[in-house]
């Protein structure tokens, strides 16, 4: 009976110590050492982006025809209206320009907001339309999408200068704790391509991957480990489910055979 004892608990053991290598993040970070960042990679305007661009200055009425409209309006079911101020954008066309008022036709694709901003001021300036003012620049339609095993699955919107897959993660609240850290694939479309990515969070490599920063439109999957996906394939399916079984009195038999003959 000792000796059952003591195998069952060192089996627990070993399978406690799997489970944690198996879940925690990071987990050969240098702690205490200041390492060096590559360059950040920032969000960059791309064809089909929306852009929101607004000029403001002391006089509104000057700015104005500078200006897209504020729109309202009401979405969701008859049960459950609201209604919002959105300031109408510029959709990038496919040759990645935008045509912003009185000044014309105006190049933003594969411009970072900050770039698009300072073009859109130069050429004011330049038509010497205001004197005093502020450019601001924001994102309109940029998203990425989170899948798989997260506690959030689902669309989230692209507000900052960049992304990176851990603040995407966290945004879809964690994964879940059948996710698997070292399985996380970020699907990317690049024109007419479409390149995959896989990395591992459970190792700083994660900071080396060409998709830790993400772009708009990138799709972000969580793949489930062996237990999520051992419970849907017993549940749908009787004979897994028996084979299952089976395979736990044969673990049973065998412990029996080498305890008691």
């Amino acid at each position: 009976m000792k000796k059952i004892f003591f195998f069952l608990s060192l089996c627990l053991f070993l399978s406690a110590c799997n489970s944690q290598k198996d879940i925690l993040y990071l987990q050969d970070l240098h702690l205490n050492q200041k390492e060096s960042i590559p360059n950040i990679a920032e969000i960059k305007v791309e064809p089909g982006d929306e852009l929101s661009i607004v000029v403001s200055c002391k006089d509104p009425e000057l700015s104005a025809i500078l200006n897209m409209p504020i729109v309202s309006y009401q979405s969701g079911a008859s049960t459950n209206l609201y209604a919002s101020n959105t300031i109408m954008g510029y959709t990038v066309d496919n040759q990645g320009n935008i045509n912003y008022p009185i000044i014309g036709q105006l190049h933003v694709a594969g411009l970072t907001r900050e770039e698009v901003r300072q073009l859109v001021e130069s050429k004011i300036k330049e038509a010497q339309l205001l004197n005093d003012f502020v450019v601001t620049v924001n994102y309109n339609n940029m998203k990425i999408y989170v899948m798989g095993e997260v506690n959030s699955p689902g669309t989230y919107q692209i507000t900052d200068n960049h992304l990176t897959v851990l603040q995407a993660l966290s945004m879809a609240h964690d994964l879940t704790i059948y996710g698997r850290r070292d399985q996380i694939y970020v699907m990317r479309e690049d024109g007419n391509s479409r390149i995959s990515y896989k990395m591992d969070i459970r190792s700083d490599s994660v900071f080396k991957s060409p998709a830790f920063y993400l772009k708009q439109n990138d799709i972000i999957y969580v793949a489930p480990n062996k237990v999520r996906a051992g419970q849907s394939t017993v549940n749908g399916n009787s004979v897994k489910s028996a084979s299952l079984w089976l395979s736990v009195a044969s673990v049973l038999a065998t412990l029996y055979v080498v305890f008691y003959k």
